[in-house]
C-alpha cells in the first residue's frame, strides 16, 4: 500500500491494474462507491490518513488520484457525478480524465 500511495503523491493520477484495484478494495475503507451509469464505479476510499478515488476511464484504464482531505476527494467524486448527470441529460460535455 505504501509504494503505491507514495507513487500517487508524485503525480495527478496513476493508471492502476485491476489487480490493484482489488487490492485497494480489500486493504481500504470504502467510504463512498457510485455507478456512474457511464463509466463503471468511482469510488472515494480511505487508506490510512490519505484519501483515494479509483475511477475507469473511457479509455478502459482504472484510474486512482490521491487527496489530503476526505473534503477535497468527495468535492472531486461529486463533481464527477454532475459530468456524468449532464452526460444524461445531453449536455454533450464529457469526463476528462487524464487532466
Amino acid at each position: 500500500m505504501e509504494e503505491l500511495l507514495q507513487q500517487l503523491e508524485k503525480v495527478k493520477y496513476l493508471a492502476i491494474t485491476p489487480e490493484q484495484v482489488q487490492w485497494l478494495l480489500d486493504h481500504c475503507r470504502l467510504v463512498v462507491e457510485h455507478d456512474t451509469m457511464v463509466a463503471d464505479k468511482i469510488r472515494l476510499l480511505q487508506c490510512g490518513e490519505s484519501y483515494v478515488v479509483q475511477e475507469k476511464s473511457d479509455k478502459g484504464e482504472f484510474l486512482a488520484r490521491r487527496f489530503a482531505t476526505e473534503l477535497q476527494a468527495r468535492d472531486f467524486v461529486m463533481a464527477r457525478m454532475k459530468i456524468y448527470e449532464d452526460m444524461w441529460d445531453g449536455c454533450g460535455c464529457k469526463v476528462y480524465y487524464y487532466e
